[in-house]
């Protein structure tokens, strides 16, 4: 490190005998000259006083030293780096000490040297007045590191022109080393070294003083202030209750900019130009300016890492004015970026120019070519990319725009939470299954998800998201759903760009390629869990805010997602459930239609079982009988056999081969019932296993707290007995919920198995405030079959009717039950949240579910289970609801199930 000398420096600050400046020169004679002219200097400035010893008051470093032509024999030394001190450092210190010490102090002298230490004291001592500075390297910071990637770069800049209000914005690529060389005469700009990145619009332009206070300040605020200002007028408008100042401001910001509020936000984008490439020139023209502005820019001057600190304003750039290079069109106004000699680390290819095509035609909103919201304002920037080495593999369209979507859903959020309107259309390409559209409104969205998310306070949250706008277009990825030719074509693109971008003002914030890879709606998560559920390799969406409402969702400095802040968390929380509430059931069940009506698939075991054995019965029959298989007159088998005697022996086949069949639907239907038996006892002992698992930390941490103490008292023992018995009796409670197969039936009464399921259930309904009854108990009838099965079919039930009360809201928490001896049914019904429109042709399927997290299993087993005892389970009519309970109702009918051995 180099050496520091460091000096006091005489300085009056009135009435000086000398040409001072303080801060910027210091004149003296030329018997300090040697003492100045060293390298590295520092000083602190001393002012004598007339009466007393003085005081030191300010820091500073020496640059160059130059003669004074007027006054022979003096010099002025330029000072760098000033900075005063907050409070004045007197001569003596506390205990009445000169400072400077030394045998070479003289107090007569106006230049005094110091060692390092004492400098460092005075200075803290003062309270030195420091600067923030910003080194040269920031520049590298800047652009490559905040700047996700070459293509985000390229989008910041665009984003730059629509800011501007451009009409058009082209962007043009050259020079790629890695393509193929073209004819020189289709360069544009051949001048320059390549890569050649030029983008070019028709909005505005820049003038001097934007240029030099907004362009060339990192950070600038001056977008900053508008939305700062908005911001506090939305928040003043809401507190007083009234918009309408708050609407004015909007529409008077709005005119001022093109019928939009600017994009940026950090100032930090046009930085972007920095690590496209290493050199950048910038032509700019303002309407009435008759030349154009030139900045040229090479960024490696800000590169160039030294041990030295370099500030950021002490590089300069070259800012002249030129005859307008181009047409500028009808505005007469415009800005042109010329970014090359490229960057170390990255090259472009065919592969990276046509994911930036892609994105190029993904920039404006899909609204602007929908009929179903309009778009306000004026008509969108048209941004175009041109290659001439990829000219004929740069599509103006993108696959999905060509291929008709199975299924369109558009859905309003409001600022509330709720769904204001919803519209789900389902089309096959080709008519095979019936079109098909639903609607609705007021869905509160927030009612699947843990409560506690939106709690605040004991009461319901607002989001903090605010209002928006969600379309998806949806595929099932197989040839016979999608009606272009090619349509690997829309697979392969859904692969890369499958998802949800976010739009802002009509203009790409996030898209679906960034969004699908941070999976920032948890959908392929879910995916992971549950095969069937929908991806973001299913469809193309988009979800539309507006920074007036949205003021809470920012993107993050790199450009390549959403800050993770509450509003961001409440937008994916909303999003995901309209997807998964009003989306998934019926992309699930189309899917399962058209497997039925076009492949007569038989998913259900006892069905196929029945079949194979009628198969089985109808080959035997054929061979005993005398139907002519010589002349095979039916033309059961001209397709299988051509010789007669090759018909007998292959009848033969296929009736065992449907007998080995009929064995193997036996095994499958084993297999299924050994599921359907493990998840109903996983689902069942849920709410037990939190019993247990509190009941064994107890206990743990009691041992442990008796181990190290060593105080075996008998109250600490005696509670310890306590805990060890709960957890036995929690044990031996789950014993009757695990259904066996080879369990033997047994006579049970119902309503002892309906409180015996109601206790494991009796402290979550207490902890939730749930009230449960049995409205006529007497009504008790008696059942012959498994217990353990119709036990789990309660459980079920309750579970049920536990987690739509949490989420209903409803101050009015009950669970009742009413028996019918005479026609054996129980309607189970509560106060929660009525069966929705959505899921009830699928109630009682696998996998179909509105809980969060899905299952789709707890219904579906409720079924398999009654069915095994001739039982039945469905929504109770309307005219056998209990008065007074709004939630869901379901019955479940006992009328044909045994109720003595001998009757199964």
């Amino acid at each position: 490190m180099n050496k520091r000398n460091c000096f006091v420096i005489l300085q009056n600050r009135e009435e000086s005998q000398y040409n001072d400046f303080i801060g910027k020169f210091y004149h003296f004679p030329k018997k300090y000259i040697k003492q100045l002219s060293q390298d590295n200097i520092e000083f602190v400035y001393y002012e004598p006083k007339k009466k007393g010893e003085g005081v030191y008051f300010g820091f500073g470093k020496i640059g160059k030293i130059f003669e004074d032509k007027k006054e022979p024999e003096h010099y002025f030394a330029e000072i760098v780096d000033y900075n005063s001190f907050s409070i004045e450092v007197p001569f003596l210190d506390g205990q009445g000490n000169r400072r400077e010490t030394g045998p070479g102090f003289n107090i007569q002298n106006s230049v005094r040297s110091i060692d390092s230490g004492l400098l460092d004291e005075l200075c803290l001592d003062g309270g030195i007045i420091l600067n923030i500075e910003s080194d040269a390297h920031l520049i590298k910071v800047l652009g490559e590191q905040l700047i996700g990637s070459e293509r985000v770069g390229i989008l910041e800049l665009v984003k730059n022109a629509i800011d501007a209000q451009a009409s058009y914005c082209r962007v043009r690529l050259e020079k790629i080393n890695t393509l193929e060389d073209v004819d020189a005469d289709q360069y544009k700009f051949s001048g320059y070294d390549g890569p050649v990145i030029v983008i070019e619009d028709d909005g505005i332009g820049m003038t001097q003083e934007v240029i030099r206070n907004g362009w060339l300040r990192p950070a600038s605020p001056i977008k900053t202030r508008i939305k700062e200002r908005l911001r506090k007028e939305r928040a003043s408008a809401l507190e007083k209750g009234n918009l309408g100042s708050y609407d004015a401001l909007l529409k008077q910001i709005k005119k001022e900019h093109g019928g939009r509020i600017p994009l940026g936000e950090k100032g930090v984008g046009r930085f972007a130009t920095h690590r496209l490439g290493r050199f950048l020139e910038l032509r700019t023209k303002a309407k009435d300016m008759p030349y154009e502005l030139v900045l040229k820019i090479d960024w490696d001057k800000f590169d160039n890492l030294t041990e030295q600190f370099v500030n950021l304003n002490s590089i300069g750039v070259s800012l002249c004015r030129e005859k307008p290079q181009r047409d500028y069109g009808k505005n007469q106004s415009g800005t042109r970026l010329i970014i090359y000699g490229g960057r170390e680390g990255f090259k472009w290819d065919a592969k990276e120019i046509q994911d930036l095509n892609k994105s190029i035609l993904n920039i404006n909103s899909p609204r602007y070519k929908s009929k179903i919201i309009p778009v306000e304002g004026n008509a969108p920037t048209l941004v175009t990319l041109e290659c001439p080495q990829l000219k004929s593999e740069l599509p103006n369209f993108l696959p999905y725009q060509e291929a008709t979507p199975n299924f369109t859903f558009d859905a309003l959020i409001s600022a509330n939470g709720t769904v204001d309107e919803y519209e789900l259309k389902f089309k096959h390409p080709e008519d095979k299954v019936p079109e098909d559209s639903w609607n609705g409104k007021n869905i509160d969205l927030r009612v699947h998800k843990d409560p506690k998310f939106w709690l605040e306070a004991g009461e319901i949250r607002k989001p903090t998201c605010g209002a928006f706008y969600i379309h998806l277009d949806v595929w099932y990825r197989k040839k016979e759903w999608i009606n272009i030719e090619n349509w690997k074509d829309l697979t392969d693109y859904l692969d890369d760009f499958g998802g949800v971008a976010v739009y802002r003002d009509n203009v790409l914030m996030v898209d679906t390629k960034i969004g699908a890879e941070h999976d920032w709606l948890k959908l392929n998560e879910e995916r992971i869990k549950q095969a069937f559920k929908i991806s973001y390799r299913d469809f193309i969406g988009s979800i539309e805010i507006e920074q007036s409402k949205n003021f809470e969702l920012i993107d993050k400095t790199n450009r390549e997602g959403l800050i993770e802040n509450q509003a961001f968390k409440d937008l994916s929380c909303l999003a995901k459930n309209a997807v998964n509430q009003l989306l998934l059931p019926r992309y699930m069940a189309k899917r399962d239609d058209f497997e039925k009506l076009t492949k007569g698939v038989i998913t259900d075991t006892s069905t196929l079982s029945k079949v194979a054995k009628t198969s089985a019965t109808f080959f035997d029959n054929v061979s005993k009988s005398k139907y002519a298989l010589d002349s095979d007159p039916y033309g059961f088998f001209s397709e299988l056999w051509q010789k007669t005697e090759d018909r007998r022996g292959g009848l033969v086949n296929l009736r065992d081969s449907m007998k080995e069949l009929q064995k193997s639907v036996k095994m499958i239907e084993d297999t299924q019932e050994l599921f359907v038996e493990q998840a109903g006892f996983g689902i069942a002992i849920a709410i037990s296993l939190h019993e247990i698992n509190k009941i064994t930390s107890n206990f743990y941490h009691g041992i442990a707290s008796l181990i190290k103490s060593g105080d075996f008292n008998k109250v600490k023992l005696e509670d310890l007995q306590e805990t060890s018995a709960s957890l036995r009796t929690e044990l031996k409670r789950l014993g009757p919920l695990r259904a066996i197969r080879n369990e033997d039936p047994t006579e049970f009464n119902i309503v002892k198995v309906i409180k015996y399921v109601s206790e494991i259930y009796k402290l979550k309904m207490k902890i939730d405030g749930i009230s449960f009854q049995i409205m006529n108990p007497d009504d008790d009838f008696v059942l012959f079959g498994q217990c353990s099965r119709i036990n789990q079919v309660f459980g079920n039930l309750f579970d049920n009717s536990i987690y739509w009360i949490d989420r209903s809201r409803n101050k009015d928490k009950r669970i009742a039950v009413l028996l019918d001896k005479k026609h054996r049914t129980v309607v189970f019904s509560d106060s929660g949240t009525d069966v929705s429109e959505i899921i009830r042709p699928y109630l009682f399927q696998a996998s179909y579910s509105l809980k969060t997290p899905p299952s789709g299993l707890g219904l579906y087993i409720c079924r398999t289970y009654l069915n095994s005892l001739k039982g039945r389970i469905y929504e109770t009519p309307s005219k056998d609801r209990i008065n007074g309970l709004v939630g869901a109702h379901f019955t479940v009918d006992f009328a044909k199930s045994p109720d003595k051995r001998g009757q199964l």
